[in-house]
């Protein structure tokens, strides 16, 4: 609040030193630096503005492009990851395909011994009856 009375006081000031001056009365060192600060004033404030709007120009663009790579990378990630379920399913299916093969392997396996242990006592037998 106070800045703002103190800018309108000095705008004033400024004003009656500018009307001074087109009046074509002589300046005072003082009016003259006042008039000089209130021209860099202006054109700072107008340089910052720019660079305001320039600045927030660039902001607006990068979180665009931010948001755009984001969309993008997590669509691919998404792909990977249904990609990568579809063949950890895959591995699992045929996983137990080898393992009720191995199930079936080993009571074939377990069969053909009980055979053979079968018709080796048997065969010890007849060899025995015959002796």
């Amino acid at each position: 609040m106070a800045t703002g009375i103190v800018g309108r006081i000095l705008a004033e000031y400024v004003k009656k030193v500018a009307e001074k001056a087109l009046a074509g009365k002589k300046l005072s060192d003082w009016e003259v630096g006042i008039l000089m600060m209130n021209q860099m004033s202006s054109s700072l404030e107008a340089r910052i503005s720019s660079l305001e709007k320039s600045l927030e120009a660039k902001i607006n663009s990068l979180d665009d492009r931010i948001g755009s790579i984001y969309e993008k990378y997590d669509a691919r990630i998404s792909s990977l990851e249904e990609r990568l379920e579809a063949r950890i399913g895959s591995l699992e299916k045929r996983i137990e395909k080898i393992e009720l093969d191995m199930d079936y392997l080993k009571k074939s396996l377990d069969s053909l011994r009980d055979n053979v242990v079968n018709v080796l006592v048997a065969e010890l037998r007849t060899r025995r009856e015959k002796e």
